[in-house]
């Protein structure tokens, strides 16, 4: 019988995890949300995106390293900043943190080195939680945990969700009309129809483009930002304005020009650039250290509870249903 390219760490028994060679064996597990993707995706989204992404990324990086065996973790569906909408489950960035920090030190002390874990949520708090988690697991036993999704967005977005630059230009979709589909528009919903197209309404074929910048010109504001990089003062600015675009709406985006053609070209771009960035980081060629996202700096201010609470009541029009 052929082994799988990637095992089920709940498939397997005790004396098959006692054998794994710890030096070659990569523990993956997934950590996003379930969460409302506008009126058309499952709240499933990001789970099943993370997976798919995990699942290629493999494919690749064991075409470029055979000595690899990858293990995977059953996922785990937490995350911090989900849209306040009913079908959204909210949890706080601290115990994401923590829950990925204690999966790491079990993993670190039975002997295993690399857990790399995947996600595709964009929201600041998760993904600094993401990193935290694997931190404290790295300080506490050693073992080499990452934030693979912070790696991506580190190299791929300077820090934000938007993949215009990375996939502009491909299935004749621009750059432009990419700008500000970030959550459940096109990019996600092409996903989703190539990795699970049964659970995505027919609908999303009739719905309008909607996005925060588009929201602003309605509503006469002026941009988030007026260059092709935002300074520190137009990030702070952006923040209650996502917020506030969020309790109004369920996606960012086109959705109606979606395609699972699309999806599987999508998905095939990110996972080469997490294939490239993680066999720099199989080989030595960079560290945990060098994992982070650019949010990492703000970790005590963007996690620390009273920061959160002080914020959510001061930005928010009304009180979240989750």
């Amino acid at each position: 019988m052929t082994t799988p390219l990637i095992r089920e760490w709940a498939d397997l028994r005790g004396p098959d995890i006692a054998a794994l060679d710890r030096a070659r064996t990569v523990v993956i597990l997934s950590c996003s949300p379930l969460e409302v993707h506008g009126p058309h995706l499952p709240v499933q989204a990001d789970l099943r995106e993370a997976e798919g992404l995990v699942a290629r990324t493999a494919e690749l990086l064991h075409a470029k390293h055979p000595e690899m065996t990858f293990v995977r973790l059953p996922w785990v569906w937490m995350a911090a900043d989900v849209l306040p909408h009913v079908g959204s489950i909210k949890f706080r960035p601290e115990t994401v943190a923590q829950v990925l920090a204690e999966i790491g030190e079990s993993l670190g002390r039975q002997g295993f080195r690399h857990v790399w874990v995947g996600s595709f949520h964009g929201g600041p708090r998760h993904i600094l939680a993401l990193e935290k988690g694997a931190h404290d697991a790295h300080r506490r036993t050693g073992v080499g945990m990452v934030s693979v999704f912070s790696l991506l967005v580190k190299r791929l977005t300077g820090g934000s969700s938007d993949l215009a630059t990375l996939l502009g230009g491909i299935g004749g979709i621009t750059r432009e009309e990419l700008k500000g589909d970030s959550h459940g528009g096109l990019v996600e919903t092409s996903l989703l129809l190539h990795l699970v197209g049964q659970h995505v309404d027919p609908a999303y074929r009739s719905l309008p483009p909607r996005s925060i910048e588009l929201d602003l010109v309605e509503r006469g504001l002026p941009p988030m930002q007026k260059g092709e990089k935002a300074t520190f003062v137009e990030l702070l600015r952006s923040l209650p304005l996502k917020q506030q675009y969020y309790e109004r709406e369920t996606y960012a985006g086109a959705p109606a020009r979606a395609s699972a053609e699309l999806g599987a070209q999508y998905l095939d771009v990110l996972a080469t650039e997490a294939a490239a960035a993680l066999s720099e980081l199989w080989t030595g060629r960079i560290g945990p250290a060098d994992c982070h996202s650019p949010l990492w700096p703000l970790r005590h201010l963007l996690m620390n509870d009273t920061f959160g609470r002080v914020f959510d009541r001061v930005v928010r029009t009304r009180e979240s249903p989750v």
